[in-house]
């Protein structure tokens, strides 16, 4: 895999991380329809007269309220249509696409489920109203990455539901349901919880850098430039981001940049609160720095905990959330992550036309998890496309795969420029994916960006993972 460069160079940027509350949306899209009624009487000249006024005023203010919302809605769909052609038969209009949601929509992680549903489903309605396909969205409880659980689910979305293509989210499950999905022929993105196990696999491709090989390396070679005297590093995290990541990937990457050791390896259960006999281990270990791969509420509390039991040493991450700040409160001042690069104020075309219609709909910035999920329904929709324009089956899932390796270059709301649209690209062998990524500190419970990430091919020097 050749090594890609990817977003340009920024010197520092500050983001708005939307996050939503942990709202477990279970089911798919639903369209509301209003009603009114209008009722008359019989009434004195002068009451018939007060009346007439009042209805006309109130026909005024909803005529003007209606071609408000018309026109909204007319800009969204056009903005869609502009990115992405005119709808119709060729586009895959009166189509139906059966796809799966394998997401954690309940317990610890709904957050996460939240918003990767919501960004699938407001790409299934931009798609429809703009002539496109009709993405018909099953939702599955993987419950906050329950291997058994996934798999059963996987199975009955595949049998019941005749599922063409998936959206799967988190490691653990989604490495658990590759055999399953390849058998059955499914086509799968996750744009979740990425991690090496998953790649390479036959109808599996990652729409998320896989942490462990990219942003794991560019961190940790951060960390040793901004503190070369660092040796010792602690390492925290939970199983459900790969015993990989805690025996081989991160201890490797750290003495190949430092030649020093891992002194603690904590791990903890998803929707853990209390980090205070895991702070008191980490305070034994004495590390220079720490490594974090937790992640939703876990890490502010996590990172509340470790300042509170008088750690000084400096933390990293691989994600943001706004509730995790406000959890850890001042104390996420002091802390640092790398992960995907998503900009909410991106002037790409497409993120706006995506920004705007996100607000509307749910009344509040999306993050980079949804994005990736949003992102991928559009990628399903080009693919159909595809197939369509050469003659072939689009509800064939060996059909769109074959157009995918065939082309591995999208467009994405990530990167772009306010007259060109982002695009990133599979890589065909390992069914990775070349996205922006970034080293992040935070300022007043805001992300702001320090540095650039590239993506580097496993066994590299480690220092290569940062745009010098």
């Amino acid at each position: 895999m050749e090594r890609m460069r990817v977003g340009r160079k920024v010197v520092a940027v500050g983001l708005v991380f939307g996050v939503t509350s942990l709202v477990a949306a279970c089911g798919g899209s639903t369209t509301s329809s209003e009603s009114s009624a209008a009722a008359s009487a019989a009434a004195s000249t002068a009451a018939s007269a007060a009346a007439s006024t009042a209805a006309s005023a109130a026909a005024s203010t909803a005529a003007s309220a209606a071609a408000s919302g018309a026109a909204s809605a007319a800009s969204t769909g056009n903005c869609i249509t502009d990115i992405f052609g005119a709808g119709g038969e060729a586009a895959g209009q009166g189509i139906t696409i059966k796809d799966g949601m394998l997401l954690a929509m309940t317990g610890a992680g709904s957050f996460f489920g939240d918003v990767m549903s919501k960004g699938a489903q407001l790409a299934a309605e931009q798609i429809k109203a703009a002539g496109g396909p009709d993405f018909q969205i099953s939702i599955a409880d993987h419950k906050n990455g329950d291997v058994p659980t996934a798999i059963t689910e996987t199975k009955r979305m595949i049998s019941q539901d005749g599922i063409e293509t998936l959206q799967t989210s988190y490691g653990a499950p989604s490495e658990a349901i590759a055999p399953i999905i390849g058998e059955a022929g499914v086509l799968t993105f996750n744009g979740g919880g990425s991690s090496p196990g998953q790649l390479s696999k036959d109808f599996l491709w990652q729409n998320r850098m896989v942490y462990a090989e990219d942003p794991n390396a560019g961190a940790l070679a951060w960390l040793h430039a901004k503190y070369p005297d660092a040796k010792k590093l602690a390492l925290i995290g939970t199983m459900e981001n790969g015993v990989g990541t805690f025996k081989d990937t991160a201890p490797a990457n750290w003495k190949a940049l430092t030649g020093g050791e891992v002194v603690a390896a904590e791990q903890h259960d998803v929707g853990t609160t209390d980090f205070k006999a895991l702070a008191s281990k980490i305070k034994a270990a004495n590390p220079d720095v720490v490594m974090s791969f937790s992640f939703g509420d876990d890490l502010g509390y996590q990172v509340k905990a470790l300042r509170e039991a008088g750690i000084t040493a400096p933390i990293m991450g691989d994600e943001f959330t706004a509730q995790a700040a406000k959890i850890a409160g001042s104390q996420y001042d002091t802390f640092n992550f790398a992960t995907d690069f998503y900009n909410v104020d991106n002037p790409n075309p497409w993120n706006q036309c995506y920004v705007e219609a996100y607000r509307a709909k749910y009344n509040k910035d999306p993050e980079y998890y949804g994005s990736n999920y949003y992102e991928q329904v559009f990628i399903i929709w080009e693919l159909v496309k595809r197939v369509l324009a050469a003659g072939g089956d689009p509800n064939d899932a060996a059909q769109l795969q074959a157009a995918l390796v065939a082309d591995p270059v999208f467009k994405s709301v990530y990167g772009g420029s306010a007259t060109e649209v982002g695009t990133a690209a599979f890589d065909t062998t390992d069914h990775s994916i070349s996205k922006p990524m970034g080293v992040f500190s935070v300022k007043d419970g805001v992300p702001v960006l320090e540095q650039e990430i590239v993506k580097i091919k496993a066994g590299e020097d480690p220092n290569t993972a940062l745009v010098q």
